[in-house]
Order: C-alpha cells, then sequence, then structure tokens
C-alpha cells in the first residue's frame, strides 16, 4: 500500500486508518498496535517537520509492506537529509529539556529495525517490526 501525504500537520489523523488497512485480517495485540502507531506517526510528524520544514509543496511517501510475520513502512520526504549519528540522545542530563530528538529515540525502541538512507528522491526513514499476535 502507497499513500502520497500532504506536507500538514492534519495528515497524521489519517495514519491510524492506513495502518489499520495495512494490518487488516491480521489480529496484532492492541499494545502492539498503538506503539507501532506512535512509533509511525513519530516518523511521518519528522518528516514534515524536519524533512519537508513544513514545505506545502513537498509530499511524504508512506509505502506498507506486509509478509506473514513482519510489516515493513517506508517514509520518505523530500528534505536534504541528516545525520542519524548526530541526533542527542535525549536520556543524557544535558539533553532532557532539549525540544528535539525523542522522536527518532522513541521510533528506535518501538520496533525491532530501523533503517535511516539518503534517496534521490529525499530521505527514507523504513521501520520494521515483527508481528506480536492476539493469541501470543
Amino acid at each position: 500500500m502507497k499513500y502520497i501525504l500532504k506536507t500538514s500537520p492534519f495528515e497524521i489523523d489519517r495514519l491510524p486508518k492506513f495502518l489499520s488497512d495495512a494490518l487488516d485480517g491480521i489480529k496484532v495485540k492492541k499494545d502492539y498496535f498503538n506503539m507501532l502507531l506512535l512509533a509511525l506517526t513519530e516518523a511521518v510528524n519528522n518528516a514534515i517537520v524536519h524533512g519537508n520544514k513544513s514545505d506545502i509543496s513537498k509530499k511524504v511517501i508512506l509505502e506498507f509492506s506486509v509478509t506473514d510475520s513482519k510489516i515493513k513502512i517506508d517514509i520518505t520526504d523530500e528534505g536534504e537529509g541528516f545525520d542519524i549519528d548526530k541526533i542527542p540522545d535525549p536520556t543524557l542530563p544535558e539533553n532532557l529539556l532539549r525540544e528535539n530528538g525523542r522522536g527518532i529515540y522513541i521510533i528506535k525502541h518501538f520496533v525491532d529495525e530501523m533503517y535511516y538512507t539518503k534517496t534521490k528522491e529525499g530521505n527514507s526513514l523504513t521501520l520494521i517490526s515483527e508481528f506480536k499476535l492476539e493469541d501470543e
């Protein structure tokens, strides 16, 4: 499934439906769905605010791929990119009151794998998570 989002904070409201549609028929735990949705929300918000710099002429591409055991989500913006290794650790005392850095931290802790790549279209963040099913 592929979605083209506007660079607008209002697009965040559409994410629960997109994630639900991607997981259609897969009975994941509610807590798992909520954690994945939080990671997705942070990633899309970062793409809108930091990647596209809230430029309404730019888009965010959201793609879902589902296998029998995992979901892969690609979030691509049209920004210039950043060095993910230079994001300050928000848990260090000197960074506790900073307004940035928490989104990537949250994402890393709520998915199994996270990859950041620079593409010709912009920047792409890939999230991969193994399903946590209801009956586990």
